[in-house]
């Protein structure tokens, strides 16, 4: 049995494990061990670390040119002949990186700018356009976890650790210990309790968080930041901390975004993940590299981005395993799972990790159709853009200097409910939401009042609706407000502000006409 020490690419705690390699029978199989001396979780995982061997026994995907296998570098060549036959606003090149490496990133970065390209993305671009370059450090570095477990006060602003980022309770169950406040701030109570306060708020009330401002003070605010975050919702918390004596931690999806802020380079020239979405379907942009990133399986409403994606002219996918688009790109070059690269990530608290493994296949794919650098190469630009000499992950290698900044008081609009009439979808991310491949919960939780009034019985169905979007899910009962529906499962339903979406629901037999009579 092989051992390999690796880090869980589930969000951006980074948090350490082993993966154990055995042979049963004629399949490799995989299983997930705690590793004690992680300096991130210290051996804990929450349910996705654990279900991790899961993760990476997904299909994998092939060389293949126009449908046809390959040989690699066969692949790569026709890629690379392709890519210079489109004009350099005709292309993009986005990366969320769940499972990109710093090195990775900074080839993928070389590669965009051989073709002239700035169409590139890493999925939370749009963040920094509009605020003050003061601000960008909040965007760009967390915070250790030892400033959480330090903090007398805490204001969990619309997050619930142990759904959203599970070993971060830990953390704020440790403050508690210390004495610390917990508050949170959310549209319904926490039901694990860990709050010793809890402000609710209606979907259309953000706008009264700004009159609780002294709620704020001498605290520090945990929130998080996705492709999905309202701006004027961004843009409130801002305010919250630059107008307040508070600090701003702010945690992130995708394990290596801090990998793409930094050794990525400036992101203010760059697209916006939505604004490439957005470009296909209007034909402006024609040639789509997608690297490691499940773009279908990482958005809401997947069914529009299959169909826009369609559109192009050129679609090369580079990942480790298939995906829903997999089957329509006219490229597709197999990489190595994540367990297997070489290479470093920077988690949330600034430490620099390294992966593990020791393949360089990925790395060499976009570097055979770039600069042609060896991996000692890229590494050592790496290093230089973190301004690190060794790596340790015993060490807090990027470290965020607090600056003081001015916001200007944001106007936060959402759309009204009239009349106590629909209801509203919210997401509670995690890290099964953003990472497919691992089954999550089939299930939507709701009031009592809501199971009486759609007539509800254990083993129904619901149908949420959002025009022609559609989602059906089972259901349980929950201590929510009447017209909220919970959710840590993607549907096609798309939010409106920061993971809240108006909708109605009905039982899953109401669907046809008849039933809709019977009803």
């Amino acid at each position: 049995m092989k051992v390999i020490s690796s880090i869980c690419p589930g969000c951006s705690i980074g948090c350490g494990l082993y993966l154990a390699e055995s042979k049963d029978g004629e399949a490799n199989k995989m299983r997930v061990l705690h590793r004690k001396n992680a300096a991130v979780n210290e051996g804990k995982l929450c349910k996705f670390g654990t279900q991790l061997h899961t993760y990476y026994e997904r299909e994998a995907l092939n060389d293949t040119v126009d449908g046809s296998e390959v040989e690699q570098k066969e692949a790569i060549k026709e890629a690379k002949g392709r890519l210079k036959g489109m004009k350099p606003d005709e292309l993009a090149f986005v990366a969320l990186p769940g499972t990109v490496t710093n090195e990775e990133i900074v080839s993928l970065v070389a590669l965009a700018s051989e073709f002239g390209c700035e169409n590139i993305s890493f999925g939370l671009e749009r963040f920094f356009r509009g605020i003050p370059e003061e601000a960008r450090y909040i965007i760009e570095k967390g915070l250790p976890f030892s400033e959480v477990e330090k903090a007398s006060r805490i204001i969990l602003l619309f997050v619930d650790p142990f759904v959203h980022y599970p070993l971060l309770a830990r953390r704020v169950l440790k403050a508690k210990k210390k004495g610390a406040k917990v508050v949170e701030v959310s549209f319904a109570k926490n039901e694990r309790g860990i709050a010793d306060e809890t402000v609710l708020v209606e979907p259309v009330g953000l706008e009264r968080i700004k009159e609780k401002k002294d709620l704020f003070e001498d605290s520090l605010i945990i929130g998080e930041l996705t492709p999905y975050t309202d701006l004027q919702f961004f843009e409130l918390m801002l305010w919250l901390n630059a107008s307040t004596s508070s600090r701003l931690f702010l945690l992130k999806p995708f394990l290596n975004s801090t990998g793409a802020f930094l050794p990525g380079g400036n992101s203010k020239r760059r697209k916006d993940l939505f604004e490439i979405i957005d470009g296909i379907e209007r034909g402006e942009i024609k040639a789509l590299y997608l690297l490691e990133t499940d773009l279908a399986g990482a958005m809401l409403g997947d069914e529009r981005v299959t169909k826009t994606v369609s559109k192009l002219d050129l679609l090369i996918e580079q990942n480790a395993f298939r995906t829903p688009l997999s089957s329509t790109a006219d490229i597709t070059i197999s990489s190595e799972p994540f367990f297997m690269k070489r290479g470093t990530i920077v988690n949330i608290e600034g430490r620099v990790l390294e992966v593990g493994g020791q393949s360089e296949k990925g790395l060499q794919i976009t570097e055979s159709m770039g600069k042609g650098r060896t991996y000692e190469e890229v590494h050592e630009e790496v290093k230089r853009k973190l301004g690190l000499a060794e790596i340790s992950e015993f060490e807090l290698a990027v470290k965020r200097k607090e600056r003081s900044f001015e916001m200007a008081e944001p106007k936060v609009e959402i759309e009204e409910r009239k009349g106590g009439e629909g209801y509203f979808l919210w997401y509670k991310t995690n890290p099964f939401f953003w990472n497919n491949g691992i089954q999550s919960k089939n299930f939507v939780e709701i009031s009592p009042a809501a199971m009486r009034k759609l007539g509800l019985f254990r083993g129904d169905e619901v149908v949420i609706v959002q025009g022609e979007r559609k989602g059906r899910m089972g259901f349980k009962i929950s201590e929510l407000p009447d017209y909220l529906i919970l959710s840590e499962s993607k549907m096609s339903i798309k939010p409106f502000e920061g993971l809240i979406a108006k909708v109605e629901m009905r039982r899953r037999d109401c669907e046809t006409t008849q039933e809709k009579i019977n009803c």
